[in-house]
């Protein structure tokens, strides 16, 4: 399962996955979430897995993400930068593998982290703890 929610005034859009991914379609998800807030450029996004549990294909997954934004670079300006948040080592190793295969694909910095005070000061941000965070931007606008 897969929630977004973007915060027009930081471009800061939140996405978390839960229980079991499945790359093709969180794939697809993401190219209407980047229609949906109409891309502004330098928007950064954090992708939370920690409450992921299996992903299925996850060999093909940067493949599929590199190939969608191929397509939406051409209308959309890429994300600034892209933090992975992966706390429990198996979900850390694959997003680790999903960053090195698509990194010299896509024009957006990517990393990833086991600790949110990592990967919001990756994105620019100065906090310690990613809800705390999210619950200061306010509501945001939700876009499943």
């Amino acid at each position: 399962m897969y929630t977004a929610t973007y915060f027009d005034d930081q471009k800061f859009l939140l996405i978390r996955c839960s229980a079991h991914a499945r790359f093709a379609s969180l794939t697809a998800r993401i190219a209407e979430w980047v229609i949906a807030i109409d891309a502004p450029r330098g928007r950064r996004v954090l992708v939370d897995l920690r409450q992921l549990r299996t992903i299925d294909r996850p060999n093909e997954g940067p493949a599929e993400y590199v190939q969608m934004q191929r397509k939406l670079l051409r209308d959309y300006p890429a994300a600034s930068k892209l933090a992975l948040l992966a706390p429990r080592p198996e979900i850390f190793v694959l997003a680790r593998i999903f960053e090195q295969s698509a990194q010299d694909h896509v024009p957006t910095e990517i990393d990833v982290f086991r600790n949110g005070a990592d990967a919001l000061a990756f994105l620019g941000v100065a906090a310690e703890d990613v809800d705390d965070f999210v619950r200061s931007l306010g509501d945001g606008r939700r876009l499943d």
